[in-house]
């Protein structure tokens, strides 16, 4: 769904000054919230480096590190996501072509070295886990938000310090469902300046819990974003694995980021 992509895809970026005077603190219509998360300013050409470590449920670890950029078109955003390492799933990459009109499937490609050629991510594909994360390929693209039904649970509840609402989000169809792979979402947004601090998302498939938090919040040229990002998965109270990824060498307005470079011919290169 879209809060979790854009907490992936350069996301999770808000301008203060234009979106926190369009909701009062004492909003209590959540699809008003969720429709200004939606709408906030992302940037538009960003560019970053992303740490990530997997670790199982025996303590086992593994990371990896990739490359990272985003750009606005007419109708939506573009992201490339390529490895770097280690070696064994260097230049493995993920282009994914978010459009805003919820009519339109988004359109998703990966990169496996080994089979030299670009496949395109099916619908019924999405669900599925993104190389071995806690993070799955839906998790990667937008949404309309018109796909999903948002109820408010809580007007008002802490996260840390912060006063946030507390969301729920469901599906709006079967499709919808299948395809993200959740039955419903708790979004927690922060009153103070409309970032999703953590999600709590039902998993369709196993009756596995998902916890999603965002950390390390810091200002790039104005805009505020999450450094640290958490997604843990349980299962009967039990922790089947868990994700980090941490953002840096981040840049926003970035002049290197151009169409160019969100093709499947660029996929194919590499780092």
């Amino acid at each position: 769904m879209k809060h979790i992509l854009k907490l992936i895809a350069f996301g999770l970026v808000f301008n203060p000054n234009v979106f926190a005077q369009t909701v009062s603190p004492t909003e209590t219509d959540a699809t008003v919230i969720m429709k200004a998360v939606d709408e906030r300013d992302e940037g538009d050409r960003a560019s970053g480096t992303l740490s990530l470590q997997v670790t199982d449920g025996k303590g086992r670890s593994r990371s990896r590190s990739l490359k990272m950029w985003s750009k606005k078109f007419d109708q939506g955003r573009k992201q490339m996501m390529i490895f770097s390492d280690p070696a064994d799933v260097a230049g493995t990459g993920l282009l994914s072509v978010d459009y805003d009109a919820g009519r339109r499937e988004d359109d998703q490609w990966l990169y496996l070295p080994s089979l030299k050629k670009a496949t395109r991510i099916s619908s019924g594909e999405k669900s599925g886990s993104f190389m071995g994360t806690d993070l799955t390929y839906a998790d990667m693209t937008t949404r309309d938000p018109a796909d999903f039904t948002y109820r408010m649970d809580k007007p008002s509840v802490k996260v840390g310090d912060e006063d946030c609402w507390l969301i729920i989000a469901k599906p709006a169809t079967a499709e919808v469902q299948k395809e993200t792979g959740y039955l419903k979402s708790k979004i927690w947004v922060s009153k103070s300046n409309l970032m999703v601090r953590q999600i709590k998302a039902y998993v369709l498939e196993g009756r596995k819990l998902k916890y999603i938090r965002f950390d390390d919040i810091k200002q790039i040229d104005g805009i505020w974003m999450a450094h640290t990002i958490s997604a843990r998965t349980m299962k009967k109270r039990k922790v089947e694995s868990t994700t980090v990824l941490s953002f840096s060498e981040y840049k926003l307005n970035d002049e290197t980021v151009v169409d160019t470079l969100f093709t499947q011919q660029r996929l194919q290169q590499g780092i």
